[in-house]
């Protein structure tokens, strides 16, 4: 059975944790975090890497919903297995009883190593938008962007490093004028896409079948 995994960078810390805790051998195709900010890009470029990996039996993918970032990805020859999860955040913060679709609160911004290190975060944007309007109109722009937020929320998987994240949300809760919290989270979702525990958590696509938005729908 030959298998690929096509995974976010977004998960890095916490795939590659689990790669060396299972002796996982599934060769990984990392796709670097900046897709996330544009889900026709995210689709384009994870249907090129499904296309030019038709010789294998199953191909894996790290991703969820994306915001329709893989509505309508399909492989030709191979089965296709990823996620029920609008997101990574919401993997992350699974125990592995999914009760819910989503597991966030609204008012909360949500953080990991991961996401920190993203160049849409928050605090390059901020500084992005110092370099581009000055100081006055980028602070203006965050506030337009996350004044609705209470909280910085660190999500601690214990799987990466965590006083350096702990670090940022409190510059970033401190920018915005919000609290900062930590939860704890989970890589048991992460831990069955890569053991073939495809149940209930699991989107499995045979060779031609597309993943449609409905299919991360929870049925009771």
């Amino acid at each position: 059975m030959k298998q690929i995994l096509i995974a976010c960078g977004m998960l890095e810390d916490e795939i590659n944790a689990l790669y060396r805790e299972l002796d996982c051998k599934i060769p990984v195709i990392w796709v670097e975090r900046g897709f996330h900010n544009s889900p026709g890009s995210l689709k384009e470029k994870l249907q090129e890497l499904i296309d030019q990996n038709q010789d294998c039996d199953e191909i894996l993918l790290s991703f969820g919903l994306c915001g329709n970032g893989t509505e309508g990805l399909m492989s030709r020859k191979t089965t296709l297995v990823m996620p029920k999860f609008d997101d990574c955040i919401q993997m992350l913060l699974c125990d592995g009883n999914r009760s819910c679709r989503s597991f966030t609160e609204p008012g909360s911004i949500y953080l990991t190593r991961g996401w920190t290190l993203d160049s849409e975060a928050i605090l390059s944007q901020y500084e992005t938008y110092i370099e581009t309007y000055g100081e006055e109109s980028a602070e203006a722009i965050l506030e337009m962007m996350y004044g609705h937020y209470e909280a910085v929320t660190v999500i601690d998987t214990g799987y990466s490093e965590l006083s350096s994240v702990m670090e940022y949300a409190e510059k970033a809760a401190e920018l915005l004028e919000l609290s900062t919290r930590t939860v704890k989270g989970f890589v048991c979702i992460l831990r069955q896409l890569l053991t073939g525990c495809w149940e209930e958590n699991f989107i499995v696509k045979k060779p031609g079948e597309p993943v449609k938005q409905s299919d991360f729908e929870i049925k009771n």
